[in-house]
């Protein structure tokens, strides 16, 4: 980015009969501090039936300093949702927030900073929990929800592979995007995990595979609100297995050999599951969290080893998506 050139970036929310937790992700971004030379568009993508956010938007859009649009999208799908934002933005930089977050005070400082001095192809921000149900939320449930690295700005992240950042799991949520390197095919997002997730997976996996860069950003910090709903053991369970149906997937797809990668991942799966197997009467001796724990670890190997389409999770959980 040549210096004291403007920046334009498109902040891109999808969303699906959560119209509440969106009304708090606009004031968000409506109080934010706008450096100067970085141009900012809000964009909404309503993926539901009705277009129920249409009178969130507007009503966020009386208050908000930054131009504030309302788009739809059909199917409800995730993915037909962010390739519609992607395609709407025209911006060279895009962000992604879900609509049950809220950004931090001096997010878009933070961001036009990271977007002048590096290079990258994208950035990812720190996510941190707020979970209605607190006492629910195991160590691997507070792992899932948020996004924590001990490293400073700048460092450089992994989606797959033998340098696949340690305990760190990339997703679109609280990132910005360089438009032309996620462009890579004419619909970005592929809506085969359009019902189950990892779609931004499956993307940022291509990216790597083409060459783009990752950062970490730590200072653009959201929050993200987890309702008790989402704590629930069966829910859960169905998440990690989704998760890791998604994640095989998406790595073999990256894959110079698809088929083999798909292989050699079930195959990873099946030692990870009798591996589990010797490690479950600890587990349920120890009960409580170590018991969910475990059970969730177990479905997500399980998941790997699928030879089944991604599990429909959003469909099965209409009133909590991750959309």
């Amino acid at each position: 980015m040549a210096e004291g050139a403007d920046i334009g970036l498109t902040i891109i929310i999808c969303t699906f009969h959560r119209e509440a937790l969106l009304a708090r992700a606009l004031a968000s971004i409506s109080a934010q501090h706008c450096p100067r030379g970085l141009n900012v568009r809000a964009l909404v993508v309503d993926n539901s039936d009705e277009g129920s956010a249409a009178e969130t938007v507007a009503a966020a859009a009386r208050d908000c300093p930054f131009d504030l649009a309302w788009i739809d999208a059909h199917p409800a799908n995730i993915s037909v949702a962010r390739n519609r934002g992607v395609a709407a933005a025209m911006t060279p930089y895009v962000a992604f927030l879900d609509d049950d977050q809220e950004m931090a005070p001096g997010w878009l400082d933070a961001t036009a900073g990271a977007l002048r001095s590096s290079d990258a192809d994208a950035f990812f921000g720190s996510v941190e929990a707020n979970f209605e149900t607190p006492d629910r939320a195991t160590p691997l449930t507070r792992q899932l929800f948020s996004r924590r690295l001990d490293a400073p700005a700048g460092a450089e992240l992994f989606a797959m592979g033998a340098r696949k950042t340690r305990g760190l799991a990339l997703a679109t949520n609280n990132s910005v995007f360089r438009r032309a390197a996620m462009t890579i095919r004419p619909h970005p997002f592929d809506e085969h995990f359009g019902h189950g997730g990892g779609e931004d997976y499956d993307l940022l996996c291509q990216m790597q595979r083409n060459g783009s860069r990752f950062v970490w950003l730590p200072q653009a910090r959201a929050y993200e609100f987890v309702p008790a709903s989402r704590c629930e053991p069966d829910y859960l369970r169905q998440r990690f297995y989704a998760g890791g149906q998604a994640f095989a997937t998406a790595v073999a797809k990256a894959s110079a050999q698809s088929g083999r990668a798909r292989w050699a991942q079930r195959l990873r799966a099946a030692a990870q599951i009798l591996a589990l197997a010797a490690s479950a009467p600890l587990a349920m001796a120890r009960g409580g969290a170590a018991r969910l724990d475990h059970s969730y670890l177990v479905a997500g190997a399980l998941g790997k080893l699928s030879f089944g389409d991604i599990h429909p999770l959003y469909r099965r959980h209409a009133g909590s998506p991750k959309r």
